[in-house]
């Protein structure tokens, strides 16, 4: 009996540490996940680096923290003043402390395309079609900052067409029976009718047919001549400067102002000016952005009530065509710095995916809709009080994003009427149509013009204003632009940039 009950006992014993053992197994393992589940809850720390052109704004707006509950981040935004902005860059990469996001204004400065080329910040090819508010964007806007043939940053997302409009004074127009010109020839022919048959009522010879500042790329681009690059029937490229395009333009210009129908004051007036000249009744025509018209309009009317600037389509080049110069479509990309997981990316991409819309973008810009800005039936938008306070706005807390892509933001200004608005977004369609993307856009910069571009810069705008007041003649002009060509250190330049513009091509 005893032998019976010790061995009961026995049974009991190991049944009982086999318990604790069981036990403190599921003990061991409730910490374990435990801490599983608090990791996967904490949020992700994102660092980004962009410039302020203002006031720097706090971490702690609303805005962030919406993001950073949505996406389960923590975003911190570190603005630095626009005036230092590279310089603070150079420092943080020469430190390799840059942050998981930076924005770079052009990744073939030197410092940054070396560090490209070494593998640190990641290429965005295979990830951004996952991404659609990102894949929206243009397929131009990403090729113009591609960099050896590939996507190393979200482009800072602007307007492609709009910059290049005709303002005319309509009131000018049909007081004087004409209509907005369509060829170079009506162009020359209403410049002079402007200042030659007294549209202002004044019976005083005191307008111009156009008024621009100093020299302007859109006044060579509207020949067809480009006003960046253009390529070569070689499959090169050579300075919108030395075409023969130029060269009409050049001639038409020099006409125009030398019969008096162009501002006098063209060589030093500065861009700001053009509004007051037209504003002021001085001038009835300016190449301008399209939604200009509608803007200086309104300043316009205060001085002459019954005063309206429209715009309109370039007129077509000698060789019957129309011509615009697209810009690149951003200001700047944001890097991703290669240190950062391909987890920590994708969450990266998350929240620039979710600010790349229409709402996304207004939450960052303005704030909280109805508390930090308002928006009217027509769709203007006005920060409140409060949100200017808190430091919104697009020069300040939206500099962190890429942006929403909107081909229509030339066309619109706060106040506009649906009719304007409508006219002004059939234009840019008009526009969009035909206009050509600079395929010098992204190329890196020629040793050779590091070194001898400021001069060859400088020397192109002083012989072409001179040609148009007529200080200096067209034969100048050719004899400058040959003794570019004979030049083997231009010849170096126009050869090494046309080298990246093929390869980048492939």
């Amino acid at each position: 009996m005893k032998s019976k009950k010790w061995v009961v006992m026995l049974l009991v014993l190991v049944l009982a540490v086999s318990m604790i053992g069981c036990g403190s197994k599921e003990e061991k393992k409730e910490p374990s996940e435990s801490g599983s589940k608090n990791q996967a809850s904490a949020p992700v720390e994102i660092s980004v680096g962009t410039m302020t052109f203002a006031e720097s704004p706090s971490n702690d707006l609303d805005s962030i923290k919406q993001l950073n509950e949505k996406f389960n981040v923590q975003l911190n935004i570190d603005y630095y003043p626009v005036n230092s902005y590279k310089e603070k860059l150079n420092a943080l990469l020469a430190s390799r402390g840059l942050p998981d996001v930076i924005l770079v204004e052009d990744i073939n400065d030197p410092a940054f395309a070396n560090a490209a080329e070494q593998g640190a910040f990641w290429d965005l090819t295979p990830f951004i079609k996952d991404y659609p508010n990102l894949a929206a964007y243009p397929e131009n806007v990403y090729k113009n900052v591609q960099f050896q043939g590939k996507t190393f940053g979200i482009p800072r997302v602007r307007p492609l067409d709009g910059h290049e409009a005709l303002i005319i004074r309509q009131d000018w127009l049909d007081k004087l029976g004409l209509k907005a010109p369509a060829t170079m020839d009506e162009f020359a022919s209403l410049m002079a009718a402007f200042t030659k048959n007294d549209p202002d009522g004044n019976t005083k010879p005191d307008t111009y047919g156009l008024v621009q500042s100093s020299v302007s790329g859109y006044m060579m681009s509207m020949f067809g001549a480009g006003s960046t690059w253009k390529e070569t029937t070689e499959g090169g490229l050579e300075p919108y400067w030395t075409t023969e395009e130029a060269k009409q333009a050049l001639a038409f210009w020099s006409k125009a102002y030398k019969d008096g129908y162009v501002i006098q004051d063209l060589p030093i007036l500065k861009p700001s000016q053009v509004k007051d000249m037209l504003i002021q009744g001085k001038a009835g025509m300016a190449l301008a952005n399209v939604n200009e018209a509608f803007m200086f309009s309104e300043e316009l009317k205060k001085v002459s009530p019954n005063a309206v600037l429209k715009a309109y389509a370039l007129p077509s080049a000698p060789d019957g065509k129309k011509y615009y110069d697209q810009q690149v479509g951003s200001y700047g990309q944001f890097l991703i710095n290669k240190s950062v997981s391909e987890e920590k990316l994708k969450k990266i991409l998350e929240v620039y995916n979710e600010t790349a819309t229409q709402e996304g973008y207004n939450l960052v810009a303005y704030g909280v809709k109805d508390v930090d800005y308002t928006v009217t039936a027509d769709g203007s938008i006005t920060q409140t009080d409060a949100g200017k306070q808190k430091a919104y706005g697009t020069a300040t807390s939206a500099q962190w994003i890429s942006g929403f892509f909107n081909k229509y933001q030339r066309a619109e200004s706060s106040g506009i009427s649906e009719e304007e608005r409508a006219y002004n977004r059939s234009l840019i369609d008009e526009i969009s149509k035909v206009s050509v993307a600079n395929p010098g856009a992204g190329l890196p910069v020629s040793s050779v013009w590091l070194e001898k571009g400021a001069d060859w810069q400088k020397k192109f705008v002083d012989l072409y204003t001179n040609v148009v007041i007529g200080k200096s003649s067209m034969a100048d002009w050719d004899n400058f632009v040959n003794g570019l060509k004979a030049d083997a250190s231009f010849q170096k330049h126009l050869s090494e940039t046309s080298e990246s513009f093929k390869a980048k091509g492939k």
